[in-house]
């Protein structure tokens, strides 16, 4: 009997937590991001930049937000920079800046996300000059991770 009743008021005490109302998902997202968490750092951005999760398009706050999950060293946020960078969404187009994050992401990534920023990145470079590449390559290589 002690059993049941105790299995029982643990779901009501469950039941209660679930039905209490929750913040949302942008509201958390952005606590999350704040303290620093990348992943909701690159989610903030993402939604901006389609203006999804009840967010306004704001391409400005998307590279921001990319930009913070980047700088730690996040290779989805990188490579979504990159595509900022390289089709001038929000941004000036640089091509530089863009091979340099998506050399980055392409190091930082696996399994089929690595083959797909590795696409990316033979596609910008076709659209670069050799001194545009070795400058982007340089970049990448002295870059290091904020924390």
């Amino acid at each position: 009997m002690r059993l049941i009743i105790t299995a029982l008021a643990l779901a009501a005490v469950a039941f209660s937590q679930e039905a209490a109302p929750q913040k949302p998902l942008r509201e958390r997202l952005l606590e999350r991001a704040l303290k620093g968490d990348t992943e909701a750092q690159y989610d903030l951005g993402k939604n901006y930049e389609t203006g999804r999760i009840g967010l306004k398009k704001d391409l400005v706050q998307a590279e921001h937000w990319y930009h913070m999950a980047a700088d730690q060293g996040d290779p989805f946020a990188q490579a979504g920079l990159a595509i900022l960078y390289q089709f001038g969404k929000g941004v000036k187009v640089d091509l530089v800046e863009a091979c340099m994050w998506y050399t980055l992401a392409s190091n930082g990534s696996k399994g089929g996300d690595h083959e797909s920023i590795a696409d990316m990145l033979d596609d910008v470079t076709k659209l670069m000059t050799p001194d545009q590449i070795a400058e982007a390559r340089k970049r990448a290589r002295e870059w290091k991770p904020k924390k």
